[in-house]
């Protein structure tokens, strides 16, 4: 007996032995992030991919859409027979703000809710009523019977509950649950797995304030959001709301970001470079998604509730994204974005980031490598001018602890109502953002320095309600020949021991030792690596497959409907060839920055003549009809609710 067990002691540690070896190999691979390479190695990919014919009689539907006739292409996996046709084509839509106490007939005075008054069946532009649920569901019904079948995808950014903004009937957690349920329900009724919902400040209680998850609120959306949340992310999800979905597998994704993480309304973010931020968190995340992503060859659109914005965005927030947009710059497509109810779009600058970066981290920056822009000859703003202009404070933005009081009194504002002030707004990004758009030989060949974020307008009747169909590039996806590095699932399994591992130090921290700042500031996970200079730019900046090519906007003229002159019907309104647009490509948008700026930076330069002011003249009506736009044909822009509160 006793010498058999002194037999099984030398196989007892080798096992032993065999364990540490495996375990120290397993830390080696984590540590390294070699384990992506291992687990999710390519193979050649499944899809077939076949271009399809359009009828003449679907030519004629979309020429009656304003949209462009172009041939499908059916996607296949033959593993499963699933079949998906893509058409080029996706929706975006956002803030329905449903009111189910909303009446026609009622006081708008009193918020559609009661009194006697003139509340009309859809609601009315501007007057400051949430919207009717008649306009809702009826929005939905033309959006199934006019677009379901010619788009891929749907981009819903959130903002599926009135505003709480009437004190007979005030707003619950329950009631926010359950508004956003039904108009779940009703969205995975009607298009499936097609909507790639975004989380909205109304959607939380109290409104814009949202903590890390898990919490009640992730759980109840984890529920409510089920079926279009890939399973293997509702893990993570349930931690912060965040994922992303692949709508051509393996080819292009949509990434739904809580921009509640990065809002300065949230009284819980504090910024987005301490450890302890969730808008850390989601950038430590978005780094690892990111860098899949482009390991497999994949293009990503961005969409959240709450646009990147110095007016929205803590300033470390908005740093960070920008700088993320930049390095991805081959990965990423654009933002896509709701919240502020009007139609525009926003320059973001990389330089103004890193610059802003530098001046805040420069005494724990050992390295030259984030000054990669030269300096401008120009005079501009900075990223904290900006901030001023538009009267966005700038609390605790150092790398000290934050002091022991903040006054956000710049950041509140009173929800819903008659808008005011917005015509104010979008002068301020005309002069910030669009004349301050650098020349051409500032912003690289392909004017990759800059970003564009992009605002749609609102169902809700704060202007006209809206929707936006854009187009982009399929016409080579027929012969794509990619490779499949198979399910996320493996990625995901690893990705929760990445995302806790600690990064040393936080560099906030007033009792950490200068030495040991910089060693967490080099290793800090949310600041983005250099794109590698071998890698071409993506379909936001070069013409390929994917490149957005043009979009249409769509409006519901509530005056004439609710008058009986009009059937509910969502009109044309404009598309991007109104502003002599051959695609959508960053040096497109930067091309019309420049032409809505041209005359404010005409007069600050004082030139003078008459050819220039005949080229003014003509560049103001230009920047008349983009209003028009930006408060979707309500004649906002000429009231005086624009420019006065």
């Amino acid at each position: 007996m006793v010498s058999l067990q002194n037999e099984r002691k030398p196989l007892r540690w080798s096992l032993v032995a065999l364990l540490i070896f495996v375990g120290a190999f397993a830390t080696l691979l984590l540590s390294n992030e070699l384990w992506l390479f291992l687990l999710l190695r390519s193979r050649p990919s499944p899809l077939e991919y076949t271009q399809l014919k359009l009828s003449e009689e679907a030519k004629d539907e979309l020429a009656r859409l304003g949209l462009t006739p172009k041939d499908p292409v059916e996607v296949k996996n033959p593993l499963t027979g699933e079949k998906r046709t893509m058409h080029g084509r996706f929706l975006h839509v956002t803030d329905f703000h449903p009111d189910p106490y909303y009446k026609p007939g009622l006081s708008i005075d009193k918020m559609c809710h009661g009194g006697k008054g003139d509340a009309s069946k859809y609601g009315d532009a501007i007057l400051g009523c949430d919207a009717p649920l008649d306009l809702v569901y009826d929005t939905i019904d033309w959006i199934e019977d006019n677009l379901k079948d010619k788009i891929d995808f749907i981009v819903w950014t959130g903002d599926n509950v009135r505003h709480d903004n009437d004190r007979d009937y005030p707003r619950f957690e329950k009631d926010i649950f359950d508004s956003n349920e039904k108009i779940s329900k009703i969205m995975h009724e009607k298009f499936d797995i097609l909507p790639i919902p975004s989380l909205g400040n109304n959607d939380v209680y109290p409104h814009n304030l949202f903590a890390e998850g898990p919490t009640l609120q992730t759980r109840e959306f984890y529920k409510i959001w089920r079926p279009f949340v890939p399973p293997s992310q509702l893990h993570l999800f349930n931690k912060g709301a965040y994922f992303f979905q692949e709508v051509i597998p393996g080819q292009l994704a949509v990434l739904s970001i809580n921009t509640l993480y990065l809002y300065k309304s949230n009284p819980l973010v504090d910024s987005c470079d301490k450890k302890k931020d969730p808008g850390y968190k989601i950038f430590k995340w978005l780094g690892f998604v990111l860098k899949e992503m482009r390991r497999r060859g994949m293009k990503v659109w961005f969409t959240g509730h709450v646009p990147p914005t110095p007016k929205n965005y803590d300033i470390s927030c908005l740093r960070k994204y920008i700088m993320w947009t930049h390095e991805y710059r081959d990965v990423i497509i654009g933002g896509l974005y709701g919240h502020m109810n009007i139609d525009h779009w926003v320059p973001l600058d990389a330089k103004m980031a890193y610059d802003s970066f530098d001046s805040k981290f420069k005494t724990l920056m050992r390295q030259s490598e984030f000054n990669t822009f030269e300096d401008d000859e120009e005079d501009g703003f900075t990223l904290e001018k900006v901030y001023d202009a538009l009267n966005s404070s700038i609390p605790h933005d150092s790398v000290e602890e934050a002091p022991a009081f903040v006054d956000f009194a710049r950041d509140i504002h009173v929800e819903a109502g008659v808008p005011k002030n917005k015509v104010n707004y979008m002068n301020t990004v005309r002069e910030t953002m669009y004349a301050d758009i650098k020349r051409a030989k500032k912003c690289g060949k392909l004017s990759e320095r800059y970003a564009v974020a992009h605002v749609t307008a609102s169902v809700v009747p704060t202007f006209n309600p809206g929707l936006r169909v854009w187009e982009y590039n399929i016409t080579d996806l027929h012969n794509v020949k990619a490779n499949d590095f198979g399910s996320w699932d493996s990625f995901f399994t690893q990705i929760d021991v990445l995302l806790e591992k600690d990064d040393g130090a936080d560099y906030h921290d007033q009792f950490a030792t200068f030495s040991d700042k910089v060693d967490a500031f080099k290793k800090d996970k949310t600041i983005p690596p250099k794109m590698p200079k071998n890698l071409p730019l993506g379909p936001a900046y070069d013409k390929q497959l994917f490149t957005p090519e043009r979009y249409v906007q769509y409006y519901l003229d509530l005056k004439g409907i609710n008058e009986g002159k009009k059937k509910f019907e969502y009109e044309f309104e404009y598309s991007t060839d109104k502003y002599d647009m051959e695609d959508l490509t960053v040096s497109e948008w930067l091309d019309l920055g420049r032409r809505l700026g041209a005359p404010v930076k005409q007069d600050s330069k004082e030139v003078t003549g008459i050819e220039s002011t005949k080229k003014d003249k003509k560049l103001e009506v230009l920047w008349k009809q983009f209003l028009k736009h930006t408060f979707v044909d309500s004649n906002y822009e000429n009231l005086d609710y624009g420019i006065t509160g």
